[in-house]
């Protein structure tokens, strides 16, 4: 496979990120959040503590699911039989009227989707080298945000006198299904099942480590990864966390009516395609940490600005401006830490690395959504000081990098 084109498996891969993003930015942050407080007459509260709890599982399961892959599973399987039951806890959304079930199916989902990625994202090494890693993994990005032009068309659809939320389900569901087999069939897999690996004085009991993953975060090979999943904690505390909560911000504080958003997506999505792309020069160009700090230190602006719509009654035209910018962000920070994590870990290691990945960004998807659930339900400040706190993480992870130095051997 020649890694310096857009082979097949180049383009299969980029392709899957559409189908992941439709899932995150059309179930995660747009549709399931408003049919539940609407339609099901729940809240934000229990939309958040049922994120948390998925996330919490998937943090548990990724090192150890991790670990598995690499000895014994090929990538794009795993992913694809993941992917599939994602798929289908989607698609019977509807057909349940408890409170208690539907959430359940939307954590089931989000469990399986998120395992998925463990692999899906350890294939970027399979399908690039070290010096157009950053270009590609933009491309991704990129290409995956304008997968969310198919949400704005369902979102436009839904608001329509045929369309409902029931049928919007089905068809990401479908969608997504497909762009999993595709990735199966167009994309070569280079990883070997390698159920003889040798068994190292660490790997005679293995069970400990599948009872207790979080230990991989004290093993002496992940010594160097450590630092870096303790900066991501906090930026992806902030990042995960608003874009899951940005439409119902907007709905219920700043009080743009519902059949607007579809319009705000469409924005955002139109800024995010060329600024995955540009991230991913910036890396390959200035380095990853460097690109880091700066798209950090722009997403702090950004959210600190999304604040001060309600705070300073600012007039709502500005929210036009403010998706712009954000859509614009969107795809930095995956394209610059991606990299980083490759640079740290071995080649037979990759997917237990990424398991380690995924476990930090789901346990500050975890801690965001926590921050969300605790502001909304507990005290006065509501989303606008959920929020506020979502900003200050940011600013934990910036300080860790600038006067902290962390992650400098990068550059």
């Amino acid at each position: 496979m020649i890694k310096n084109n857009l082979s097949s498996s180049v383009i299969s891969w980029i392709s899957f990120d559409a189908g992941s993003t439709i899932f995150y930015s059309g179930v995660i942050g747009y549709f399931f959040p408003l049919w539940l407080v609407n339609n099901k007459g729940s809240n934000d509260s229990d939309f958040a503590l049922t994120i948390a709890i998925a996330t919490g599982v998937t943090l548990i399961l990724g090192p150890t699911l991790g670990n598995l892959m690499d000895i014994y599973f090929r990538k794009k399987y795993v992913v694809l039989s993941f992917t599939l039951a994602t798929c289908l806890s989607i698609a019977v959304y509807g057909i349940f009227v408890n409170i208690f079930i539907i959430l359940l199916l939307f954590a089931i989902s989000m469990i399986c989707l998120n395992i998925a990625e463990i692999a899906y994202n350890s294939m970027l090494t399979d399908i690039s080298t070290e010096q157009n890693r950053g270009m590609i993994g933009g491309l991704g990005i990129g290409i995956g945000y304008a997968g969310s032009f198919i949400v704005v068309l369902i979102g436009i659809f839904i608001n329509s006198r045929f369309g409902s939320y029931e049928l919007a389900f089905l068809i990401i569901s479908i969608i997504l299904a497909l762009f999993a087999i595709q990735l199966v069939l167009f994309t070569d897999s280079i990883q070997k099942p390698q159920k003889s690996k040798p068994i190292t004085q660490n790997e005679k009991y293995p069970i400990p480590q599948i009872i207790n993953p979080m230990r991989y975060l004290f093993d002496s090979r992940f010594s160097k990864i450590r630092k870096f999943l303790f900066v991501k904690f906090w930026y992806m505390s902030a990042i995960n966390a608003g874009i899951t909560f940005i439409t119902l911000f907007a709905v219920e504080t700043v009080g743009i009516p519902p059949d607007k958003i579809p319009g705000f997506l469409f924005v955002g999505i139109i800024f995010s395609i060329p600024g995955a792309f540009l991230w991913g020069v910036i890396t390959d160009t200035y380095g990853a940490r460097r690109c880091l700090i700066l798209v950090l230190t722009c997403w702090i602006v950004a959210l600190l600005s999304v604040v001060l719509i309600p705070v300073l009654n600012l007039d709502n035209n500005l929210w036009w401006i403010l998706i712009s910018y954000t859509g614009f962000l969107l795809g930095g920070v995956w394209v610059a830490d991606r990299p980083i994590l490759i640079h740290y870990s071995s080649e037979n290691d990759i997917n237990e690395s990424f398991g380690l990945y995924n476990v930090a960004g789901r346990g500050a998807y975890l801690f965001g959504s926590f921050l969300w659930w605790f502001f909304t339900a507990f005290t006065p400040f509501g989303q606008v000081g959920a929020l506020s706190a979502l900003v200050v993480c940011l600013c934990i992870a910036l300080i860790l990098l600038i006067p902290c130095k962390f992650l400098s051997d990068i550059n």
